[in-house]
């Protein structure tokens, strides 16, 4: 008798333990961000909640305008990580609605130079360099395109701190001679709402 209730409760026990992994999934895939920045994006856990990281989120531009009495160079770069917890249930057969929250952190760094090719001959150069963090809410839908890929889409509301900060540095010629003055500020504040930047697309593998 004692052997027939062990027996048992080792079977129910292993039956627990392959429903569980039974239950257990991850996804790997791409993530875009309003079409003008990219990364990658890993979920694990179950098909009820996971944990999902999404990073290396790269944007950025090089900009150049050339004229006979100046050039300007525009250059930018962000990139940024999130980590979050993310709840789903089912619509219909192939639709998921799913929630969660995400923490964010975020660096986005710009250049700005104009050559005066005037007689005024007076240059200058800007820089703001910027780090975020913070909290951004997520309601999306997933539509599976087969057991194994899921194309998703999802808004982001946010709430975010900034810190930084910014120089000038200015070159004018006067009196026969270069002089050059650097105006330095701080930067910080912050930022909150819904925008198309948080608009997340997302095509990935389950497994």
């Amino acid at each position: 008798m004692k052997k027939t209730i062990l027996l048992s409760l080792v079977l129910a026990t292993s039956v627990q333990l392959f429903s569980q992994q039974k239950a257990q999934q991850k996804e790997v895939g791409l993530a875009f961000q309003s079409l003008n920045g990219f990364g990658l994006t890993y979920k694990t856990g179950t098909n009820k909640s996971l944990w999902r990281f999404n990073t290396l989120f790269v944007s950025g531009g090089n900009l150049s305008e050339e004229s006979d009495s100046s050039s300007f160079e525009d250059n930018s770069l962000a990139v940024g990580f999130k980590f979050g917890k993310e709840f789903r249930k089912e619509i219909f057969e192939k639709l998921e609605f799913r929630y969660g929250t995400d923490v964010s952190f975020n660096y986005r760094l710009s250049k700005y130079e104009n050559n005066d090719r005037t007689s005024i001959d007076q240059d200058w150069k800007r820089s703001r360099e910027t780090f975020e963090s913070g909290i951004n809410l997520l309601v999306g839908l997933n539509y599976l395109i087969s057991n194994d890929f899921i194309i998703g889409a999802e808004l982001m509301p946010h709430l975010t701190y900034i810190k930084g900060n910014s120089i000038q540095t200015t070159t004018f010629y006067s009196n026969g001679i270069y002089d050059t003055f650097d105006d330095k500020k701080d930067v910080s504040g912050v930022s909150y709402g819904l925008s198309n930047s948080s608009v997340l697309l997302t095509l990935s593998y389950r497994f």
